[in-house]
Order: structure tokens, then sequence, then C-alpha cells
């Protein structure tokens, strides 16, 4: 085969690969929980989880060789040298509300940016599977546009109902049982920590959602009142007198009181 006939060939296969990417549905799309039930409703197949895959094995990968992802400076040619890169960390996952007859289960992911700056427009990944993920596993992908730097979030994923019918091996309709979660799950971000993007957790241990609940607590101001004090004559023998009556004339004291002097001294005769 001459160069120039390879290298038409070459230009031609990349042409076509580039016209089907720009024709092809992009599996970036986000869902929320109410795509995801129109998409049951409508009977479109669930979302393809190939690239979960992708970052499973690329996470494999880099703990077989002692990595954990990109640990030097980034370079730009105009810039100069930046800082190390961030780190996304997958903290943990809950279980707000199970599956139901007529909608899949809920989750609650929680994430922190463990960066000095802020990041956004990065997917995060659900995939419900049977014991092995498939390229069409059950798949709710939600997108982040922005977590703040050192911030903490927390979304709330719905897998579609398909997730309560995967066929076995054997062609038996189960329930899956393992989940998979993966923030960064398209790999848009380069961060010096790439292995702690990615849970598999056993569905049944994944814990429900406790909400902490705040108990106020209201000061009540007592009022004693004085103790009363009994005023009775005591006599000897300790055996207290009877009270008298009060009388108006006890607030009158005789020595303070002022008659004047009399001007004129009356007689009388018998």
């Amino acid at each position: 085969m001459s160069r120039l006939k390879y290298v038409l060939l070459t230009l031609s296969f990349v042409s076509s690969v580039a016209i089907s990417h720009c024709f092809a549905e992009p599996v970036a799309a986000p869902v929320n929980a109410e795509n995801i039930r129109t998409d049951q409703v409508l009977g479109i197949r669930t979302h393809s989880c190939g690239h979960v895959i992708h970052l499973l094995m690329q996470t494999r990968m880099l703990r077989q060789s002692g990595q954990v992802g990109f640990g030097g400076a980034m370079y730009n040619p105009h810039l100069g040298v930046m800082s190390k890169p961030g780190d996304l960390q997958l903290l943990c996952v809950s279980l707000i509300s199970d599956a139901c007859e007529g909608a899949g289960p809920i989750y609650q992911i929680q994430l922190q940016n463990c960066s000095e700056i802020p990041v956004g427009n990065f997917r995060v990944s659900v995939v419900g599977a049977c014991g092995q993920i498939q390229p069409y596993s059950p798949t709710a992908i939600v997108t982040v546009p922005r977590i703040e730097a050192g911030a903490v979030l927390e979304l709330q994923i719905q897998l579609p109902l398909t997730c309560l019918a995967i066929y076995n091996p054997a062609g038996a309709a189960v329930e899956f049982n393992t989940l998979i979660v993966a923030i960064d799950s398209f790999d848009e971000l380069i961060e010096c920590n790439e292995v702690n993007n990615i849970l598999i957790l056993n569905r049944s241990e994944i814990a429900p959602l406790v909400v902490e609940e705040t108990t106020v607590v209201e000061e009540s101001i007592e009022t004693t009142a004085p103790p009363a004090v009994d005023t009775a004559p005591v006599v000897e023998g300790g055996v207290s007198a009877p009270a008298a009556p009060a009388s108006p004339m006890d607030s009158i004291d005789l020595d303070d009181l002022d008659l004047g002097e009399a001007e004129q001294t009356a007689v009388r005769f018998r």
C-alpha cells in the first residue's frame, strides 16, 4: 500500500469517527429524578455506564502501580508553573428512601472539595448492578455546577426503576445488590488523588440517613415566695402565745406624738 493511500484511508477513518460523534446522543447529559421517571414511562433505555467502568479500571491500575493520582505541579506555557492540583473526595453514601413499586431508591451522596479553588461542571454517577457491572447497568447521572473550596456538598440521586429487574446469567430478573458511586465520573478534573472518587457498596449495608433533631431547652424562671415569719410571742416554756389581732392603734408611737402647749386651763367646780 502506497504511503499516500494510507494517509487518505487514515483521514477518511478519522473523519467518519468525528461525524459519528457529532450525531451521536451525548451520554453526559445531566439526569435528575424527574427525567428518570419520564424515561421509565417512555420506555427509554438506561444511560450507558461505560464511563464508570473506565473509571473502575483506571482506579484499579493506579492502585496496582502504587499511585493515587497526579502528584506533580501543573504547567501552563502561558501562565508558567501552577499550584498542585486539588482533590475531590467521596465521603459517604446514605439511603434516603428505598425502592417502591413505581420508583427506584434515592441515595444521598456527600463529597468534599479538598482544593484551594472552587470547581464545577463535573458529573456524579450511581450504578446499580447485580454482582457484576454491565455496560447498560441502570445508571443515573447528575451534574454539579459548582462547589466552593473546602466545601462539603450533599446530592440526592435516584436510580432508575430498571434496577429492580436486572437479568442475571440464569435469565431471571432480580433486584440489584451492588451500588457503585463515582464522583467526577467522566474524569474531567486533574486531581492529586484519583482513587478516592469511587465506592463499591453492598446494597444491604448502606445505612439510612439519620437526621439529627435539635432540642430547644426553654429556661423557666421560678418565683419563690419569701418564707412566712411567725410573729407570735414566745413565752417561757416554749409555748407560743396566741397572736393578738391587729389594731390601727398599734402603729401609733405615743413618744413621738406632738400635742402642742395648752393655752388655757379649764377648771370645773361642782
